[in-house]
């Protein structure tokens, strides 16, 4: 639920992001001069959605790594049984994935209605069907990538080693 709702927060901020851009680009059109109220606000929404993006991935990476110290005497046992490190890994990586699926379609919608919200009555200029869909396949990309990293890691220990431990 923390690595879905974080998602949620970070889509939701990307979308919005996303429509500023749209807006100032409807409002500025193809002018060559820049405005540096705007480019002042860019700049800001950068760092803030390059901010939790960021804090995002730090908590997919420690969210999959805390899973994989969980699982790990049901893994050796998987693993003593004829699973793969590969199959592990690959089992851990999609229990992330699937939550991040609904976070980042609930994400979308609020996205724009965070946009509406503080738009203080400006046209919406929502992107387009095909960015939005970049978005979700995007973040689920991301995710299946930063999970694949702390699961090798966690699935690549002694099978031994793991059973002979005492329980925690």
């Amino acid at each position: 639920m923390l690595s879905a709702a974080s998602f949620v927060i970070t889509v939701t901020t990307i979308v919005t992001v996303l429509m500023v851009h749209a807006h100032n680009t409807q409002q500025l059109g193809s002018s060559d001069l820049s405005n540096p109220r705007v480019d002042r606000q860019n700049s800001i929404i950068l760092a803030v959605t390059l901010e939790l993006s960021v804090l995002a991935a730090v908590n997919v990476i420690f969210i999959t790594w805390a899973t994989a110290l969980d699982t790990r005497r049901s893994s050796a046992l998987a693993r003593a049984l004829g699973a793969t490190p590969t199959q592990i890994a690959a089992g851990l990586s999609v229990a992330q994935v699937l939550p991040t699926l609904p976070a980042t379609i609930i994400g979308i919608p609020t996205g724009i209605a965070l946009y509406a919200a503080v738009s203080h009555g400006a046209t919406l200029d929502i992107p387009s069907a095909t960015t939005l869909l970049a978005v979700v396949l995007g973040t689920l990309l991301v995710v299946a990538a930063l999970t694949a990293i702390p699961a090798r890691i966690g699935a690549r220990r002694p099978v031994a080693e793991i059973l002979q431990s005492e329980l925690a």
